[in-house]
């Protein structure tokens, strides 16, 4: 698969290739961005080495297989991954009538990601490598540069997901088309003012040298992060989510370390108990290592700090 930045591709915005099969690739694209040190996001779309081959000439006109919003800044990484589930020669269409960017999902709202597509972009065509249909779930997600932060607005029922049907790209006429949301008597403006964020948000940041840490429930399995990643690296900060109430529910929350040798509780300062979390509100965590024995629970700080709740109303008036 042939990678690019931005809309539509380009020999210009080229980023390099990747392999199939068991691939990994990284992309550095400090010297492509001008807000690399304050950061940001940027639409990555891809093409087979073949459709690239053939249009060369002119790249618009080849086949977009893969889309994702990646997001990036100066010692942050993003991950994504490239299914072969959405490459093939059946297809459908799929329109974004909101004013923000829209993730597909395959059949929940936390499934696999199908495709990017940004606001208002139409009659988009989309891939697949059979035609069994499948259950797709509109997940808004956008990036405010002025606090770095990523936020994902997701359906709360399956009355917001469409069941598409794909139908053979050899016969055009028989190609459905879907257009999210659902239902099409809704206004853009009703939507943005029902747009509640169903999750908490929490920045975690290491502090322990030579170890990575694990944002956990109860010390359970890895929560995964918003770019994908399982854990937090030594001098990383990475964001995770949590669903949650809007007036709140209490959260066991815990970093681990070594395997899940050590256990660290993350609660308020205040507090003995574990912390009530509610969604809309961005979290803070701070893991420290003090220093002495590593093995020992009481040499490492773990910092719990509540802060403002985000407005998405103004943020996404102010797109």
């Amino acid at each position: 698969m042939v990678i690019f930045q931005g809309q539509t591709p380009s020999n210009s915005n080229l980023l390099g290739g990747v392999r199939a099969s068991t691939s990994d690739r990284v992309f550095d694209i400090s010297d492509d961005v001008d807000d690399f040190d304050v950061g940001g996001y940027l639409i990555l779309r891809g093409i087979s080495r073949d459709e690239y081959e053939k249009n060369k000439a002119n790249l618009s006109l080849a086949k977009i297989e893969y889309s994702a919003m990646a997001t990036y800044k100066s010692g942050k990484k993003y991950r994504t991954e490239i299914s072969p589930n959405y490459t093939g020669d059946f297809g459908y269409k799929v329109t974004n009538s909101g004013r923000i960017g829209l993730e597909l999902r395959k059949n929940s709202p936390d499934g696999e990601k199908i495709a990017y597509l940004p606001s208002l972009a139409t009659n988009v065509l989309l891939y697949t490598e059979t035609a069994a249909s499948l259950s797709i779930f509109p997940v808004y997600v956008y990036y405010t540069r002025s606090t770095g932060q990523v936020t994902t607005l997701k359906p709360t029922d399956h009355f917001a997901s469409v069941t598409a049907t794909p139908r053979p790209l050899a016969n055009a006429s028989s190609i459905q088309s879907y257009y999210f949301p659902n239902d099409n008597n809704v206004t853009w403006d009703q939507i943005k003012g029902s747009l509640k964020s169903p999750v908490a948000y929490f920045s975690v940041s290491n502090n322990v040298p030579n170890q990575g840490i694990f944002f956990t429930l109860a010390g359970g399995s890895a929560l995964f992060a918003q770019n994908g990643y399982d854990a937090v690296g030594t001098g990383e900060q990475l964001t995770f989510e949590l669903e949650s109430t809007v007036t709140g529910t209490e959260k066991y929350i815990v970093i681990t370390l070594y395997n899940g040798s050590l256990k660290l509780p993350a609660r308020f300062s205040t507090e003995t108990g574990n912390p009530t979390i509610k969604n809309g509100y961005d979290y803070t965590i701070t893991v420290n290592f003090k220093g002495g024995t590593v093995s020992d629970a009481s040499n490492y700080t773990v910092t719990l700090m509540e802060g403002a709740e985000r407005d998405l109303a103004d943020e996404i008036e102010s797109l």
